[in-house]
């Protein structure tokens, strides 16, 4: 595989391969243990909202820091894609491609708990759409998305070995 910046979601997945292959995990990683490292980086984009749910916490903003944990969860969400059986999930893998790429997103107002929901009932063609609205919503953009994931994708290899393992 040449290694490149993504340019698409199907590129994402590709790194995100080559990130996982190059981790050493103490035990197997489940596809529960996705969704549970999932469900831990959308509490940390919320915290780096403005919407927080820390109502009672004040917090200077950062956008950086805001676009760093939402692409925390671009790295789960292709973790858990690529989880799946490629023959069982060819047509679903190629429409969240597809929604990716296209900047499609659905038109109501979109919501962190309905994407975790989504995730959690593996409905993840509406879960890939809604993740994409939440993303216009905080006003980011796939090119963003696109560079926040590379920039850290290549601190994440850098990491393999020293503070991971």
């Amino acid at each position: 595989m040449e290694i490149k910046k993504p340019e698409s979601f199907k590129d994402i997945l590709s790194l995100q391969q080559k990130l996982d292959d190059s981790i050493n995990s103490i035990r197997p990683r489940t596809y529960e243990d996705i969704k549970m490292s999932l469900v831990a980086e959308c509490v940390e984009f919320n915290e780096e909202t403005i919407f927080s749910h820390k109502t009672w916490k004040t917090k200077e903003y950062s956008k950086d820091k805001e676009l760093e944990e939402l692409t925390d969860i671009y790295f789960f969400f292709a973790q858990l894609i690529n989880y799946l059986d490629d023959n069982k999930n060819k047509a679903l893998k190629d429409a969240i491609c597809l929604s990716f790429d296209e900047k499609y997103f659905n038109t109501d107002e979109p919501n962190l708990l309905e994407f975790m929901h989504y995730v959690y009932t593996d409905k993840l063609a509406i879960a890939i759409d809604e993740l994409i609205a939440i993303t216009y919503k905080h006003k980011f953009t796939t090119t963003d998305i696109l560079n926040c994931y590379w920039e850290k994708w290549n601190k994440n290899m850098k990491r393999i070995g020293k503070e991971w393992n």
